[in-house]
């Protein structure tokens, strides 16, 4: 009977030894937090291990989840799932779907995501800087070019073939303008000048041909020489040779000369006030969008999300490096607090620990089993 309580009191005492030691190995992980001194002696074992290679552990967490938990591999595989981008285009649309329908303008949005009060100014200021940026550039890559190379063959052809029509017209117009009572009067005005101008010779002619007579005949001599086709030509000729001067001119000159610098200033005020920027901006985005809805939920936002996918899954490795996770993590371990690390270990692999102390128990009572046998036969 005795040996058998020897035997029980060895298991007992065995699986508390061992017990006991698996649960200081345990806390010896984490505990003491800082070292422990006597004097100028450091006890052995302190700090814990984890606090003593808290910055080695940091610098392996970071490693570990750059190369084998978020890789690049990994993400580019995440990105091209078609569960991925379905689920992505179903919330995008949704989200796209409330702001489209919503009471808001474009002045509230402007206030709300980037702070602006005055949102619509910024906006026709904007607009007027970039005409005035681009009708800028035009003219300066054009002023030393000459107007003929510059414009498009085809409007080479079109000037060159309404030149004769313009003959024509301008021809018609004048016989038009001579017959008139306006053009017989302005035709008496220049006589009576040039006669005026001539003294008695001017008095002579008006006696013996009287002012109606000899206006009547010059008007009627105008006329003729008018309709005559050797007038024709000779104005087509003019015309063609005017347009080849003005082909060969350079722009900036034809610029400075019809002074389209002020003339820019009235096309760039023109194009806001068509724009209608306040109306634009306060009108509620239900209203502004509601022609264009469907199209851009069915048709635009799968567009762009395709596009933002393809574009992620190329640019991921340069994202990756920008945004340095590994240094991100080992940065994020080193703040946590000795106390915050325990806590998540211990909450992760907490069953797993207390397993540990439970079999460092029971390999110390099989141990003491063992033991008090031992003595049983030996004795």
């Amino acid at each position: 009977m005795e040996v058998l309580w020897v035997i029980i009191m060895m298991i007992i005492v065995g699986a508390a030894i061992g017990g006991f030691t698996n649960f200081l190995a345990i806390k010896m992980l984490f505990r003491p937090y800082s070292p422990i001194k006597i004097g100028q002696f450091q006890l052995p074992f302190t700090p814990g291990l984890i606090p003593k290679r808290r910055e080695e552990l940091a610098i392996q967490l970071g490693d570990m989840v750059v190369k084998h938990l978020i890789t690049k591999e990994g993400l580019q595989k995440k990105l091209t799932e078609s569960e991925f981008r379905d689920e992505l285009i179903r919330w995008a649309q949704s989200e796209v779907s409330v702001q489209l329908k919503s009471e808001k303008t474009i002045n509230d949005f402007g206030l709300t995501l980037l702070n602006i009060e005055s949102f619509e100014t910024q906006v026709e200021g904007k607009i007027r800087e970039l005409l005035d940026e681009r009708f800028s550039t035009v003219f300066h890559a054009y002023e030393a070019q000459s107007l003929g190379a510059v414009i498009p063959d085809s409007l080479h052809r079109r000037v060159e073939a309404y030149i004769p029509q313009s003959t024509r017209f301008i021809q018609n117009k004048l016989i038009v303008f001579v017959e008139s009572s306006e053009g017989k009067q302005q035709f008496k005005q220049l006589v009576d000048e040039f006669l005026a101008g001539r003294g008695m010779l001017g008095n002579m002619i008006n006696m013996f041909l009287g002012n109606e007579s000899l206006i009547d005949k010059v008007q009627s001599e105008l006329v003729k020489i008018l309709e005559k086709d050797t007038v024709a030509r000779m104005m087509e000729r003019i015309l063609k040779k005017e347009w080849e001067n003005v082909k060969n001119r350079p722009v900036g000159e034809l610029i400075e000369q019809l002074n389209l610098e002020e003339t820019k200033q009235e096309a760039i005020d023109w194009i806001v006030k068509q724009i209608n920027v306040n109306e634009l901006l306060n009108k509620p985005m239900v209203e502004l969008t509601a022609v264009y809805r469907e199209p851009i939920i069915g048709k635009i936002v799968p567009a762009l999300v395709d596009r933002s996918l393809v574009y992620g899954g190329d640019q991921i490795e340069g994202i990756m490096e920008k945004l340095k996770l590994s240094e991100l993590v080992r940065h994020q371990v080193q703040t946590f607090s000795l106390q915050r690390v325990e806590a998540m270990v211990l909450s992760i692999a907490s069953k797993e620990l207390k397993m540990i102390t439970y079999l460092g128990a029971l390999l110390g009572g099989v141990i003491g089993l063992l033991q008090g046998l031992l003595v049983y036969f030996i004795t």
